[in-house]
């Protein structure tokens, strides 16, 4: 599960941000043309070492909301002013120095076909203090965008994305505390609970290797990292079931190119049909006591893949 940040662009930055770094002299080859988020020195922002691969990042251009929904890649310090181009170091007439760049994927969203636009003075619960600086991570920041993007005209990937974190929340929710907590006034919508559990124990049992190119992401220098992938997904207007006959274990890659239907499965020989040629025609790799229901990749195929 992955934890989320609001970050926020200025409006003459956002197309350098979306389209990413393009000098391959400067940038590694596989950052080149996805997004990228800078953090200036001194600004308002995580500490790197928080984040972690596959956190969302739910990016707002100031003056108009949230233009994308994008997936953290790789952080990196900034030791040389000149790998950034100066249009995007201009603040307002003022030339800043950043201290670290951030890599991302275009994934789930990498721009939303309308922004979502927040109503300071209607039901929008934050006002506009609340979401100053490069990046928010506060709980309330996140459960307010969440739960109204949600509500918002974005991708199935994109919601299936957004569930993930409220998942996380709850689950930190649900942890006993030492003190007494405030009141809070809760807002509740309807939607699908994933036992988390059943995806921490996949992943478990995989040990956090990706069934389809057998990568292994690493959060932390110690710590491994994959997503469970659900064949027929979780809620309208699919309505598939949260059991082990339905879940795969990836890298965020692949579990990306599965939920926008760039990769299919054959039912009986596992045969990977891939858009990228280095898994195209490998074998999905199963473990000896993990059933995967043939009904379940058929409906994927038939259903969500496009190739």
């Amino acid at each position: 599960m992955a934890n989320a940040w609001v970050l926020n662009t200025l409006e003459s930055h956002w197309d350098h941000c979306v389209r990413g770094p393009t000098d391959g002299t400067k940038h590694p080859d596989h950052h080149l043309g996805e997004p990228w988020h800078g953090i200036p020195e001194g600004g308002r922002s995580p500490d790197p070492s928080r984040l972690d691969p596959g956190d969302l990042f739910i990016v707002r251009e100031k003056g108009i909301g949230v233009r994308g929904i994008w997936t953290f890649e790789e952080a990196r310090r900034v030791t040389d002013q000149s790998i950034l181009a100066d249009s995007w170091r201009d603040h307002d007439g003022e030339m800043l120095d950043y201290e670290w760049i951030l890599y991302c994927r275009g994934q789930p969203e990498r721009e939303l076909s309308t922004p979502f636009r927040e109503d300071w003075t209607g039901d929008f619960p934050l006002e506009t203090p609340h979401i100053m600086g490069t990046a928010i991570g506060s709980e309330e920041v996140i459960e307010a965008y969440v739960s109204h993007l949600l509500s918002h005209s974005i991708s199935e990937s994109s919601k299936s994305r957004l569930r993930d974190v409220l998942e996380t929340e709850i689950e930190e929710d649900n942890q006993p505390a030492d003190y007494e907590q405030p009141d809070r006034t809760r807002t509740e919508s309807t939607r699908p609970i994933r036992d988390t559990t059943l995806t921490r124990e996949m992943k478990e049992t995989y040990d956090d290797v990706c069934m389809v190119c057998g990568d292994t992401r690493l959060k932390s220098p110690s710590d491994t990292y994959s997503e469970a992938h659900h064949l027929k997904p979780l809620g309208r207007p699919h309505e598939g079931p949260d059991n082990r006959r339905n879940i795969l274990v990836l890298c965020p890659n692949h579990h990306a190119d599965f939920d926008y239907g760039m990769i299919r499965v054959d039912p009986m020989s596992l045969e990977i049909t891939h858009t990228q040629s280095d898994t195209d025609g490998s074998t999905l790799e199963v473990a000896p006591d993990h059933d995967i229901d043939e009904e379940f990749l058929r409906y994927h195929n038939e259903q969500i893949a496009k190739i």
